[in-house]
């Protein structure tokens, strides 16, 4: 179902969200007081527009009160940041994604009472972290109070072993699928064998999918 969408601040981060969400079927806004930023986006997105978000009035002006949600992306200044998700959040409609630059920041944010808030510098870091670590680790998502559930690339180790060899009920960790060539298998029997291209999906607490890794 298309959504309509603004994005406020179209740096780096502001114009990566803005052009996936288009690409995703979805009519966009983007608002930013850099007339090259706003340029370089104005081919990719619905609409793109040179405006001071900062301006309650330019923000109803362009419609922002009845977006589904917004982004506020402005990634530098500080006090623009925090007023715009102010101003937005005062709106009954939008849901609020803002970005956050530190954690006093993140502290200042909540109390405004954003709806969701991230820190795309210090997860990309995470990401790059675990990857070095665990490069046969595909992909994660943090689920909270230290679960996650990983997607994990079969290893020439782990080709030609069966679901019952790692022992991973016993290592509290639970198979929830394994993507192979294009098909998706789930309820995997214990007698099945890992061949290289295969992708596990598992799930389970950080230290446990950490003490699986050795065996794969």
């Amino acid at each position: 179902m298309k959504r309509t969408y603004t994005v406020i601040g179209l740096g780096a981060f502001g114009s990566t969200v803005a052009r996936e969400l288009a690409r995703l079927g979805n009519d966009v806004l983007g608002i930013d007081l850099d007339p090259a930023h706003v340029n370089d986006i104005a081919d990719d997105i619905t609409q793109a527009v040179v405006a001071d978000a900062r301006n309650e009035d330019t923000l109803r002006d362009l419609g922002v009160q009845d977006c589904d949600a917004v982004v506020v992306a402005i990634g530098e200044d500080l006090e623009a940041n925090i007023l715009v998700t102010l101003t937005v959040k005062n709106m009954p409609k939008p849901e609020v994604w803002a970005k956050a630059l530190n954690h006093n920041h993140h502290r200042i944010l909540h109390k405004l009472g954003a709806d969701h808030i991230v820190h795309p510098e210090h997860e990309m870091g995470l990401r790059l972290a675990h990857a070095m670590m665990y490069p046969e680790v595909v992909d994660y998502i943090s689920l909270g109070h230290d679960l996650f559930t990983v997607e994990v690339r079969v290893s020439e180790k782990l080709a030609g072993q069966n679901v019952a060899s790692l022992k991973l009920a016993e290592r509290g960790v639970q198979l929830l699928l394994v993507k192979h060539q294009r098909e998706m298998l789930t309820a995997l029997p214990d007698d099945y064998v890992f061949r290289l291209g295969d992708q596990m999906v598992m799930s389970g607490t950080l230290d446990n999918l950490r003490g699986t890794s050795a065996f794969l």
